[in-house]
């Protein structure tokens, strides 16, 4: 009983100390660059993003500016770009083209467009969010409860929430039928709440109703001379697709604008109207352009619907009405934003954590809140607080590495792996637990987040490329090794090694435990554990595969390493998990001497 009190001493005035370090390091860091919290570095653009999803069915994807670029003091514009039907986030963020790509990566480029906006406006943080229906239609996801309308107003609340340090406001952006997140929002409001600065139709109001959404429309807009909106459109019922019309006469956004528009300016007559018109475009607008209506006419009966957004319209949606408005760029002219988009190549996708909750426990408070309990009891804990985004952020960092590796032929193929730089961890940057775990709780949170887990080759591999090599630190073999004053004391060690390098906390780093491993034996002895490697600096690991210890067991020198199920070879993206049971390609990622019958330590 004596020795279980002075470890939990130990562990209390360990984690203690912990915070304190971490936080004196914080302070010493330049205030001129702003991390924020939960996001990483993207391998594109050095620019700061996130992605979770925050009610069922919603995919958010945010992209703001780099740590460097991103102001403290600045206002912070935060675009809700809701996704037209039948896009995925990575074509409409768009790429460069390479061989074989699906032709929506090229229709968009909202990605390039907004750097375009950042080099051309510094005045304020540019962030635009990518709101992505699981259904891929804003429309058939809204009708499928009638609480959703609800959902889409709590996630634009959650997204501003997210920026509340930062001077933040919304703007309601959408293309095709993403229009229907906007009219979900209004429907669910009462009024359009102050927070909302603008609302964009690129060719998306096809719900407009004058009934329905009239009224609200207008008091938003006479409420606040900041207060936008603009609406672009083409006269759709003239388009011909494959030589026929496809869109009636009063069922496109063409004849919804017109209604907008009449409806507007009979109802808000102090306003001054004016029309322009030449051969191809109809501007209608209000109060020094304010409010604005773009309609392009279609004498040559083509399709403009996608050619609204790429032809610099998303720029146009955010500039219309301001001093940036035509600013080195014509709306439907050429396209300016070519040299900023990303990499042909795509690398696998970052990690889906979502943001960590202001009030969640940290590293020290998790300990003490679990000192007691059985490792089934902890578990459940820790599943909890690293399902619902309570991580770390330098350990959210995923780190990408290639190396040249062969397969069971003898081939030689070009890999990279996207994994996390430590082991999983429950708190903050400078309160924080590495928390071992039993391995089906492991392995729900590798499905969870579209993970695998390593097998003996890939745990050298990672050794191998790491940056940090520590050296492995056993504790005394007793009954104590599988407490939580054990787990924290042998963290404590792992932190005072790490911190003599001075490397930064998001640094790969390995040598300091044993992996939660994959391998065939799973399929013959279900209820064992198998752990692997802690290795030594010269790559030799203490650990040969073991399994030692039933599925229920877990101690100190354990660690639980995510590597994305996503993998590159030679330059194309495939599952890990699928190769794993590839006659040739297994052996890339494994070294056993036949495919991977088994992934994983819960049954399908």
């Amino acid at each position: 009983m004596k020795n279980i009190l002075f470890l939990i001493l130990i562990c209390c005035f360990s984690l203690s100390n912990r915070a304190q370090e971490q936080m004196n390091l914080s302070s010493k860091i330049s205030s001129k660059a702003i991390k924020l919290p939960g996001f990483v570095t993207s391998p594109y653009f050095e620019e700061q993003v996130i992605s979770f999803i925050h009610t069922p069915g919603i995919k958010v994807h945010i992209n703001a500016p780099s740590e460097t670029k991103f102001g403290k003091d600045k206002p912070t514009k935060l675009v809700l770009y809701a996704l037209p039907n039948g896009n995925s986030t990575d074509w409409t963020i768009g790429k460069m083209p390479a061989e074989g790509d699906d032709w929506h990566y090229h229709i968009q480029h909202i990605g390039a467009q907004t750097r375009y906006i950042r080099a051309t406006d510094p005045e304020c943080n540019f962030v635009t969010v990518y709101l992505e229906a699981d259904t891929k239609s804003w429309g058939s996801w809204r009708k499928a409860e009638l609480t959703r309308d609800q959902k889409i107003k709590e996630t634009v609340e959650y997204i501003l929430s997210l920026f509340s340090k930062y001077n933040p406001h919304i703007e309601l952006n959408s293309h095709s039928g993403g229009g229907n997140f906007i009219f979900g929002f209004m429907d669910a409001v009462s009024e359009i709440p102050d927070y909302v600065k603008r609302i964009s139709f690129i060719d998306s109001n096809y719900n407009w109703d004058n009934e329905r959404y009239g009224n609200k429309l207008q008091k938003w807009l006479e409420a606040s001379s900041d207060n936008r909106l603009f609406v672009a459109c083409y006269d759709d019922a003239n388009a011909l697709l494959d030589g026929k019309p496809f869109v009636s006469k009063t069922g496109g956004t063409w004849h919804r604008t017109y209604l907008m528009q009449r409806y507007l300016k009979k109802k808000m007559k102090r306003l001054s109207w004016n029309k322009t018109e030449n051969d191809s475009i109809i501007y209608f607008t209000a109060d020094n352009c304010r409010i604005q209506f773009y309609s392009r006419k279609n004498p040559e009966q083509k399709i403009y619907h996608t050619i609204l957004v790429e032809r610099n319209g998303y720029i146009q949606s955010i500039f219309s009405g301001t001093k940036y408005e035509g600013m080195g760029y014509q709306f439907m002219g050429r396209k300016v934003y070519d040299m900023y988009r990303q990499d042909s190549k795509m690398q696998p996708h970052i990690f889906q954590f979502p943001p960590r909750k202001e009030d969640a426990v940290t590293g020290s408070e998790f300990a003490r809140l679990v000192m007691n309990m059985n490792s089934e009891e902890r578990d459940s804990v820790v599943y909890k607080e690293i399902a619902q985004g309570n991580i770390p952020d330098s350990f959210r960092q995923p780190s990408y590495l290639t190396g040249n590796l062969y397969d069971s032929a003898g081939n030689l193929h070009e890999v990279t792996l996207c994994i996390l730089p430590d082991f999983l961890a429950i708190g903050t940057d400078a309160d924080f637990l590495r928390i071992p775990m039993l391995p089906r709780t492991a392995q729900k949170l590798a499905d969870l987040y579209g993970a695998i887990l390593p097998t003996r080759r890939l745990s050298d591999f990672i050794h191998l490329h790491s940056s940090q090599k520590l050296t492995p630190h056993p504790m005394t073999p007793d009954s104590t090794m599988t407490t939580i004053p054990v787990f924290v004391r042998h963290d404590s060690i792992i932190e005072s090694a790490r911190k003599e390098s001075e490397k930064p906390l998001c640094t790969l780093i390995a040598g300091h435990k044993k992996d939660i491993v994959i391998t065939n034996r799973i399929a013959g002895e279900p209820g064992r554990l198998f752990i692997y490697g802690w290795h030594y600096s010269d790559g030799k690991p203490i650990q040969p595969l073991s399994a030692a210890h039933g599925i229920g067991y877990v101690d100190y020198s354990h660690g639980v390493r995510l590597i994305n199920n996503e993998v590159l070879v030679d330059g194309k993206r495939y599952s890990l998990k699928a190769l794993l049971q590839d006659p040739v390609l297994y052996k890339l990622f494994s070294d056993e001497s036949v495919p991977m019958v088994i992934t994983s330590y819960i049954p399908d």
